[in-house]
């Protein structure tokens, strides 16, 4: 039942992430890079689709503590998506965000599920090492200079490591494993740690200039979760230490997720300047989110 739930609960947060992902680097190529640009389109269609399917075996079996971290939706994520589309021209289907609205019961999947499920995570893993090739290529023409994009190259390989982690968890779920150990569990503070070091700067970086008073605590901000990746680090060699280094993860989680709920408000709002899209401003919100909800599940 274990794996039923969890897998259900995995892909329902990565299957959307990823999706925006293909769409982030959709809209990133320069109009001669077309090709690219349809690449990323056709993965983020196909994406779309396991996604939808996800949603559909998945209503009614997504636990409360999923339901209510704010990891799959945000109060502001169809109003994100209803303002990507009149940004770019781009449809984005707003019914995927309201059928998720319904998802939570609570109810334990019936073993009757797990073909289903088996086949909704081999899919998902098929297509997401369909899109780990295609990241590779865009790295290697962008460090190599035939490409050019509006991502940064850090950027790139950023979403590149969260596919990863993805496929990592896939794969683990799919060999039995349903609990993170020990070791595990500061694997998994050390990769998202990471992330939101890397998430604080791209904000600082994202900014307009004369947001200086959000700029510094970007700033603040990611040297905050770097030195907690240095600590995590260090603590791994004494494991006795990481419940405290735990400890810290979660006060700064608490402090960073209320400067991207701010930051998103502010974005939707159109008082805040910057280049980042009211769509980018939700997705990192919602990693915040699921990372939040990791932490305090397995303190």
């Amino acid at each position: 039942m274990a794996y039923l739930r969890e897998s259900m609960e995995l892909n329902l947060f990565f299957l959307r992430i990823l999706k925006e992902h293909a769409l982030f680097m959709q809209l990133s190529f320069m109009p001669r890079d077309r090709m690219l640009a349809e690449a990323a389109d056709d993965l983020g269609e196909r994406l779309t689709q396991l996604f939808k399917q996800a949603i559909a075996l998945s209503e009614g079996y997504v636990s409360a503590e999923v339901m209510n971290s704010g990891e799959l939706f945000t109060r502001y994520t169809e109003e994100a998506e209803r303002q990507m589309e009149f940004f770019t021209g781009l449809p984005m289907d707003l019914q995927i965000t309201r059928d998720e609205y319904n998802l939570g019961g609570g109810t334990l999947p019936p073993e009757t599920l797990r073909p289903q499920v088996d086949a909704l995570n081999q899919n998902a893993l098929a297509l997401a090492r369909q899109m780990q090739q295609f990241m590779q290529r865009v790295l290697e023409d962008v460090a190599a200079c035939r490409a050019i994009t509006t991502l940064y190259p850090t950027q790139i390989d950023h979403l590149a490591r969260e596919l990863h982690h993805y496929i990592f968890r896939l794969r683990s779920l799919m060999s039995g494993n349903t609990l993170l150990t020990a070791q595990e569990f500061a694997d998994e503070q050390a990769f998202w740690n990471e992330i939101m070091a890397e998430h604080a700067e791209f904000i600082d970086g994202l900014l307009d200039p004369t947001e200086q008073n959000l700029k510094a605590q970007a700033e603040a901000f990611a040297v905050e979760f770097a030195r907690l990746v240095e600590q995590l680090e260090t603590a791994q060699q004494r494991p006795m230490m990481i419940p405290q280094v735990t400890l810290r993860d979660e006060d700064a989680m608490r402090s960073l997720q209320n400067f991207k709920s701010q930051a998103t408000h502010g974005i939707l709002s159109c008082k805040i300047r910057s280049i980042i899209t009211p769509l980018l401003a939700d997705h990192v919100l919602r990693e915040a989110n699921h990372y939040l909800r990791v932490l305090r599940q397995n303190m």
